[in-house]
């Protein structure tokens, strides 16, 4: 039995992270029936890639670290990178290592993911 893979994060305004993430991953909105605390984006039909991400709206604030993160691999870090901050992401950290560079980042809601690649 084939098994897909979902990823659901708990966030305070699931239709704002759907937005910032279906603009950094190139993902479409899914329809979510009204009131639903739910919002899921995944890749446009046809497409390969990473799993869909749901993202459910939770009462209680984030806190602390993440234990689970998104590590989000691209051809060319720097353009990536400038997008995603113009559309809110907060930078933590950059690590150097060779051609490599890894950024850590937070989306709109202070979620932690990693943008690995060249320069």
């Amino acid at each position: 039995m084939p098994v897909r893979v979902g990823v659901t994060v708990d966030c305070a305004d699931p239709d704002t992270l759907a937005v910032f993430w279906s603009r950094a991953l190139g993902y479409e909105r899914r329809s979510s029936p009204a009131g639903s605390p739910y919002v899921t984006i995944e890749r446009p039909a046809g497409g390969d890639g990473p799993p869909q991400l749901v993202f459910q709206r939770v009462p209680e604030p984030k806190v602390g670290k993440a234990r689970l993160h998104l590590d989000l691999f691209v051809e060319h870090a720097g353009p990536v990178f400038e997008d995603m901050v113009a559309e809110g992401a907060t930078v933590l950290s950059r690590t150097d290592a060779g051609e490599w560079t890894t950024r850590v980042l937070q989306d709109p809601e202070g979620n932690e993911f990693c943008l690995i690649g060249p320069d």
